[in-house]
């Protein structure tokens, strides 16, 4: 089933509720479908955070940098109010799936596998004795109530000078063999992607997964999104994601904007546009418990999408990959300006 824009979001809520499957899950009820496709256009001026309740940016923001640093700790979102893995961290959690990391580790997730494909992984405890584990205060804007027995929801980053030459820099095959001791160091995606979308051949290998089933019991939760694909065409960047499970109320909101500002990131470095996204869910379902707020969501108004600016300039196009990287590393939530963001209110609901 195919489905566009915040339309095509709220006519696949009413589907879901409509002709959605019963199922009982392992971590509670669920009304699901199997097979759909979301697609968003002209994502540089009309950036897809859905309008239809508050969506919490700043968290879908320090998310995305936080899995672009390659970081694995949940305490360093939590010391920014941003709550979306701690129920995924605590020490009853960690004890409960048999992994015994300081709390607030989650394991080779997300940032691991992006930036150490293939690594053994390896977790550094000095790091969590900076951490007190003191309760932070929830952010107001944050439409997540947390739930300790969490699964397939994630809710589920060297300055340079600037130089809007849109020339192509030539790579060499050294520039992106990141295959090099891969099993000491791993692979680093996020270069590997970057060196590839700079050739002039427009590649079809800009692939960039999360899914390592030798990392999976190591994980305190396996990747819902699994797989982008990025293509450049005359018209800009676009990326397609694949999603293995998608909460539709929490999580896919989240996912939409999260793959959208990675997109717009990796455009900004290139010197193109951003240009569309099209998600991909194998499974996609609505909890029994968010039925209710499901139901106030379809009955909102839908606003024009905002647009997303990146203020902080981005390096000389002919700079190496490595000034590349440095510059994506070193984004705060400060580098980006939400503008015209019109929606209704925010709907909190239990992460589960």
């Amino acid at each position: 089933m195919y489905y566009n824009g915040e339309n095509g979001y709220m006519r696949l809520l009413k589907d879901t509720l409509a002709n959605g499957e019963n199922k009982l899950t392992r971590n509670g009820n669920v009304i699901s479908i199997f097979g759909c496709m979301i697609h968003f256009k002209n994502i540089s001026t009309a950036f897809p955070l859905i309008t239809s309740k508050k969506v919490f940016f700043r968290g879908i923001v320090e998310e995305l940098l936080w899995f672009l640093r390659g970081s694995t700790n949940a305490n360093e979102l939590k010391t920014k109010k941003i709550h979306i893995w701690d129920g995924n961290s605590t020490r009853e959690y960690l004890d409960s799936i048999g992994l015994d990391y300081p709390e607030g580790e989650l394991g080779p997730v997300y940032g691991w596998q992006w930036r150490k494909f293939g690594k053994e992984y390896e977790v550094n405890r000095e790091e969590y004795n900076d951490y007190d584990n003191e309760e932070t205060e929830e952010d107001i804007y944050n439409d997540i109530n947390n739930s300790n027995d969490s699964d397939d929801s994630d809710a589920d980053a060297a300055d340079a000078a600037t130089d809007t030459d849109s020339s192509t820099y030539t790579y060499t095959d050294t520039d992106t063999d990141t295959y090099s001791n891969t099993y000491n160091k791993g692979v680093d995606q996020i270069k590997y992607v970057l060196g590839e979308l700079s050739k002039d051949t427009n590649s079809r290998r800009a692939v960039l997964s999360a899914w390592n089933p030798v990392d999976l019991k190591k994980m305190a939760l396996p990747p819902c999104h699994i797989l982008y694909i990025f293509n450049k065409s005359s018209k800009g960047l676009s990326c397609h994601m694949t999603l293995r499970s998608s909460d539709l109320f929490l999580g896919l909101p989240f996912n939409i904007a999260s793959t959208a500002l990675l997109t717009q990131i990796l455009a900004h470095i290139l010197y193109i546009p951003a240009h569309e996204v099209c998600l991909s869910i194998c499974d996609a379902h609505i909890y029994e418990e968010h039925t209710p707020q499901v139901n106030k969501q379809i009955d909102s108004e839908l606003y024009d999408f905002p647009k997303v600016i990146i203020k902080k300039d981005a390096p000389d196009i002919k700079s190496s990959i490595d000034v590349k990287i440095k510059w994506i590393e070193n984004l705060v939530y400060e580098d980006f300006e939400l503008s015209n963001y019109k929606s209704g209110a925010s709907l909190s609901a239990i992460m589960k």
